[in-house]
């Protein structure tokens, strides 16, 4: 109710029952209202006043934020910049996104053979950076069993063969039987793996006797074939050989 609609009614009060002690006149009814709503515009006022101080801490809290997005960027940046001074991730990351993209606008098999290839090193090669290196950050504080690294690298193949089979659907989807085939069949001959020692940029042993677990090298053990560095290098650039052949002629 507004002042004046009480002033108005005090007045009609004090009209019908007249000056009682407990009442008081008219016109100091009409100066106490007058001064209720001066009041209250006071207040209005001086909260309109400090509201200013919370504006200006908004502006300087958003300055703040974006000093340290700031600062998060360039952080960002450098560690960009150590990985791509450390191995070619990065590059593979690239390459794998671009082949993934022309796989799914053109279905061409050869590309999406590409696009498997660079994928499944490129996962293979960042999954594998996370075991190794946490394997030796907690060997070096002694509490890394060997059977905790066991357990660790199976959970490393387990991931990676969700990949392969992620990454095999999604090239049968886009490019056919034949490609998925002649995925299969690089992946089987170790081109993958091998691409991601390059992507890594890690030395080769001289000698991978976990090759005979899962590889054509299973195979050729009984044929007395080693999986050696040599045959290594050697199988892998067969089955990529195999595997674009097969997509071209069966394209």
């Amino acid at each position: 109710m507004e002042p004046d609609e009480d002033l108005t009614a005090a007045e009609k009060k004090i009209h019908g029952h007249g000056h009682s002690s407990a009442g008081a006149p008219i016109e100091e009814l009409r100066i106490e209202a007058m001064e209720q709503r001066a009041h209250e515009e006071k207040i209005k006022r001086e909260d309109d006043q400090l509201s200013l101080p919370v504006k200006g801490k908004t502006s300087g809290y958003r300055r703040l934020q974006e000093l340290i997005e700031l600062v998060k960027s360039k952080k960002t940046a450098r560690i960009l910049l150590q990985i791509w001074q450390s191995d070619y991730s990065i590059v593979a990351f690239v390459l794998a996104m671009t082949s993934f993209y022309l796989m799914k606008n053109t279905r061409y098999p050869p590309v999406g053979l590409f696009f498997f290839i660079l994928a499944m090193s490129t996962v293979d090669a960042i999954l594998s950076i996370f075991v190794v290196r946490l394997s030796f950050h907690q060997d070096r504080h002694g509490f890394y069993r060997t059977e905790d690294f066991e357990r660790d690298w199976l959970r490393y193949r387990i991931l990676l063969s969700m990949t392969k089979a992620a990454l095999l659907f999604v090239v049968l989807t886009s490019c056919g039987t034949a490609a998925v085939v002649a995925s299969y069949i690089v992946w089987f001959f170790t081109a993958t793996l091998r691409l991601r020692f390059l992507i890594l940029r890690w030395s080769v042993d001289e000698h991978y006797p976990e090759l005979q677990r899962w590889s054509i090298f299973a195979l050729l053990h009984e044929a007395g074939v080693e999986p050696k560095r040599r045959h290594f290098n050697l199988i892998a650039l067969l089955g990529v050989a195999i595997g674009f052949a097969i997509v071209f002629l069966f394209r």
